[in-house]
């Protein structure tokens, strides 16, 4: 350490202006730092982002498990019970919706949110951008699924490949599983490849519903065979495969190994639409390219604020999420203010975890 006489002998009291005064240079304003943001507790971003994988009962699950345990959800608790009502909705499970809403009215004292009967919807099925056939069915597999599977073949005959979410399916027939069964064996024979979505969901409905001994309901029989040999679940069909020779009294299936699959999107949506009093995100962004939101750059062109209307956007995957982060970021940086509007609050969720709140505005819709 310099002692205090060797500090003073340092300074040059000789020098030619050593004691005038100096100008002080100008002080640029500080801009205090925006104060930190309040991590989000585990529980909500692990169900945003199996939310965002296309994990919905699991996300649910997730939820409903922080809620019963009671994590410690900080200051965002009531941000979790509306994701919950959000997952619910899309699996179509209104009686734990309602039941749902009463307790949120008792607790938060205010009105919780509503059922929507336009977002319920019933069995599905639509064309995708990127050639492959989507179908969505929930409610009661029954009879009624008919319809859906007759368009389902039309769309098959010009896509690539088929998935079929069963993830919002709350209960089975021996009717329903005939016409699935025949389905499945229409797109075999034509060769098409098919993507079941959550079978271990339907298998469980199936599985309480079929009685070794009990012989009747055979399609549901071979239907839950069917989802064991999807949901690569070996050990469960040898025994199911058993219990229905022995029921009604033939050879018992034999496993057969179907080629491991990397999971495949449900649905391929547009992700993104140009138009002329706005620019929208909608249904399942799923796979998307930075080709995609050319049109969203295009549209900030002379622009210094711009709302994305993201009021029907279902969903949104990693993938194209980071995507849109890149284009966000770059306008960022160009000076563009970004809002992204009408975002579910899982949606919302899952892109402040992932920093969207760095580059834009993020506005969930009101519950």
């Amino acid at each position: 350490m310099v002692d205090d006489e060797d500090d003073l002998m340092s300074l040059d009291f000789t020098a030619p202006g050593a004691f005038d005064t100096q100008p002080e240079e100008p002080v640029a304003p500080s801009i205090p730092p925006p104060p930190p943001r309040t991590p989000l507790p585990p529980a909500l971003k692990e169900a945003a982002i199996l939310h965002a994988a296309g994990q919905e009962l699991e996300a649910m699950r997730r939820l409903e498990a922080a809620l019963k345990s009671r994590e410690d959800l900080d200051d965002v608790v009531e941000r979790v019970w509306v994701c919950l009502f959000e997952l619910l909705q899309v699996l179509g499970r209104r009686p734990a919706f309602e039941a749902l809403a009463l307790t949120f009215a008792r607790r938060f004292e205010k009105s919780p949110p509503t059922w929507s009967a336009v977002a319920e919807g019933s069995h599905s099925a639509g064309e995708s951008s990127g050639g492959r056939a989507h179908v969505s069915l929930s409610g009661v597999l029954d009879a009624g699924i008919g319809e859906v599977l007759k368009q389902t073949m039309k769309l098959a005959a010009t896509s690539t490949l088929v998935r079929m979410d069963l993830a919002g399916l709350v209960d089975a027939d021996n009717n329903g599983a005939t016409l699935l069964m025949r389905a499945m064996a229409a797109l075999k024979r034509a060769k098409k490849d098919f993507v079941l979505g959550n079978p271990e969901h339907l298998a469980r409905i199936l599985a309480a519903k079929v009685v070794p001994g009990e012989r009747r309901n055979e399609a549901m029989w071979l239907l839950l065979l069917e989802l064991y040999q999807h949901a690569f679940r070996q050990d469960a069909f040898e025994e199911t495969a058993v219990n229905y020779a022995v029921t009604f009294e033939v050879s018992p299936p034999s496993w057969e190994a179907l080629p491991a699959r990397a999971e495949v999107p449900p649905q391929e949506a547009i992700p993104a639409t140009s138009r002329a009093d706005g620019f929208s995100l909608s249904g399942q962004m799923l796979g998307a390219t930075a080709a995609d939101f050319a049109a969203l750059e295009a549209a900030l062109a002379g622009r210094d604020e711009y709302d994305v209307d993201a009021r029907n956007l279902v969903r949104i995957d990693a993938g194209s999420a980071g995507q849109l982060l890149d284009v966000l970021t770059r306008l960022h940086a160009a000076g563009k203010k970004l809002r992204i509007i009408g975002l579910s609050t899982l949606v919302a969720t899952y892109l402040e975890t992932l920093g969207f709140t760095d580059v834009a505005e993020l506005r969930a819709r009101a519950i």
